[in-house]
C-alpha cells in the first residue's frame, strides 16, 4: 500500500498529540518541549543552508561512525 500523508492530516495528528500532552503532562512541559523542537527545527534550517557545515558534519560523522 502506498500512501502519503497529506499536510492536513500530519496537522491534525500533531493537533492531536500536543492535545493530549495538555491534558495528561500539563502546559508547562509542553511549552518546554515545543521550544526545544522549535530550536532543532531553526538550527536544522540553518545547518541545511550552510553547505561548509554540512561537509564537515559529514566528515566528522564518518570519522565516528565508519565509512
Amino acid at each position: 500500500m502506498n500512501w502519503t500523508p497529506s499536510a492536513k492530516l500530519v496537522g491534525v495528528a500533531v493537533g492531536l498529540v500536543v492535545g493530549l500532552l495538555f491534558v495528561l503532562v500539563g502546559w508547562r512541559i509542553v511549552l518546554i518541549l515545543l521550544g526545544f523542537a522549535i530550536g532543532g527545527f531553526l538550527v536544522g534550517m540553518w545547518l541545511d543552508s550552510r553547505d561548509d557545515i554540512k561537509r564537515r558534519l559529514r566528515s566528522v560523522t564518518r570519522r565516528l561512525f565508519g565509512p
